[in-house]
Order: C-alpha cells, then structure tokens, then sequence
C-alpha cells in the first residue's frame, strides 16, 4: 500500500504545482520548458549511473510521455493563469475517470469481471450517472464550458501520461531506471516541445528568445517550477509503479482541489468558478474511489 502514500505526496504537489501560475502568470510554453529541460538538465547524471533504456519500446513510451507532458503542463500553466488553480484543479479531477476507462481498455479482461457480481456493476453505474449529471451541471456556467473546452487535451494528456507511465513499469527495468527515464529523456523531449510552440507564438529572434527565457523574474521561478515538478514527477512515478491500476493514483489527486481550495481561501484569492458542481462531482469520483480500493471486488 506505499503507492497510496506517493498518490497522497502526489495529489498534494500536485496542487502546490497548479497554483503555481496562478501566482507568477508567466506564459505557459516557457515555464513548460523550464521544467521539461530543468529537470532533464540536472537528472542527466543520473543516466551514467543508473543506466540508458535499452528496449526501443521503453523509449517509444518515453518519448509519447514526453509529447503527453508538454499538453499537460502548457494547458495546465495557462488555465491556472487565467482561470484560476481552484477550477482548474476541479476540471482536471476528470483525469481520474479517463485514466481508469483507459486502463480497464488495455486491461478488458479485469474489467468483464464486474459483470460477475450485478449490485457492484449497478452501483460503479450509479456512481457514473451521478458524476455525469454534476459534471453537466458544472459546465453549464459559459466560464467552466469554456475551461472545460480548453482542458480537454490536458486531462487526456494526463491520462496517456499515467497509463504510459505504468505500461513502462510493467516492460521491465528497476524503479530507479523507470524513473531517470523519465525525468531525462521524457521530460527532455516535453521541454522541446514547449520551446518550440513558444516560439511559433511568439516569434522571437534569437536575442530575444534568450532575453526573455532568462530574464530574472522568469529564472527565479523556473527554479522554483524544476524543484515543485522533479517533486511530483518521482512521487507520481513511485505510485504508479505499484498501483494495481494507474486509475486509482490519478483518483488521489482528487485531493489537489481541496488544498487549491483551501490554499485560496488562506490567500484570499477568489475562487468561485462552479465551486458547488465541481466539489459535487469529486464527491461521487471519491465514492469510486473508495469502491475500487476497498474489498468489493474491483481488484484492477
């Protein structure tokens, strides 16, 4: 049961990382880059020791992550600019249904076996219908539609994110070498790509490109966006490794909104995007939660 321990040390950075750019509001592209060749930059090392990955299916998923990390983080950095942490983090608690629908399509075996038992098939569609009704109601507010609307590739993102990263663990390696993989080559490859999409939309020359990458506000938080990403980066890796089904690490996140929540309500920060539809919503997705962890028959 460790990896409920790295899902909680997860679900926590995780809403310390939303909040980020709710504070600083730099553009989302550069602090994508900033974490993705940060953390590639001073992980690197590690490869000499721990070792290269040698299977071409393990890179495969490496690189995929990596494209995966660069939606996530660039959507995420700008929604929580614009929109807020709080909703943001409530929109993204979706990831944590995705990624078990995900899981359950690679792994359909272990899912035909709710059908065995009708009261539990029943009550994980009850649970559904609930959260599909709050979800309905959530983004019926034009603002929440429209957050919704453009978070939709991160909280897919997020899902491919977590299944690949579980699909690594199970292709073999040491704990240590999943996760320098994906601190180096994974998130080396989402650094360039946010790199890239910040200069499409921003067109700079190369002076100006190197200005504004390091300008002193700019590097400040960049180191503080490598230290808050490295963080959650391990833990979530840890916790997929030995989760059962990468759906029911996503689910610990769902306590990221309240620490968002939480954290506004200390700042005096305001956070009142569909605050009852969306805690409404992670209310049923913690019900599933406790169905799938507790002894009820859902073993994967």
């Amino acid at each position: 049961m460790l990896w409920i321990i790295d899902g909680l040390i997860y679900g926590f950075f995780t809403a310390v990382y939303t909040i980020f750019n709710q504070r600083c509001r730099l553009n989302g592209y550069l602090l994508g880059m900033w974490r993705g060749w940060g953390i590639a930059l001073c992980c690197s090392p590690m490869l000499w020791i721990f070792g290269w990955p040698t299977s071409f299916y393990v890179w495969l998923l490496l690189v995929l992550q990596g494209m995966l990390i660069a939606v996530y983080d660039s959507r995420l950095f700008f929604a929580a600019a614009e929109y807020g942490a709080g909703a943001t983090s409530r929109i993204m608690s979706l990831a944590a249904l995705v990624t078990t629908v995900f899981w359950w399509f690679l792994t359909p075996r272990e899912f035909l076996r709710l059908f065995a038992d009708g009261s539990l098939l029943i009550t994980v569609f009850l649970l559904l219908c609930g959260f599909t009704f709050c979800y309905w109601r959530l983004i019926k507010s034009p603002a929440s539609r429209k957050l919704a609307d453009y978070l939709v590739p991160a909280v897919l993102a997020l899902a491919g994110m977590n299944v690949a990263t579980k699909e690594t663990a199970i292709a073999g390696g040491s704990v240590y070498g999943g996760v320098t993989g994906y601190l180096t080559i994974a998130l080396a490859v989402s650094g360039g790509i946010n790199a890239f999409w910040y200069v499409r939309s921003t067109k700079p020359d190369i002076r100006e490109f190197f200005a504004r990458a390091f300008a002193p506000r700019v590097v400040r938080y960049g180191g503080y966006i490598i230290w808050l990403g490295a963080v959650t980066a391990v833990a979530k890796n840890l916790a997929l490794r030995s989760a059962p089904n990468p759906g029911y690490v996503t689910a610990l996140m769902l306590i990221a909104p309240l620490f968002v929540f939480a954290f506004n309500k200390l700042g005096k920060i305001p956070d009142n995007i569909s605050v009852k539809e969306g805690f409404s919503m992670l209310g049923f997705l913690v019900a599933l939660l406790v169905l799938v962890t507790g002894n009820f028959g859902v073993t994967d």
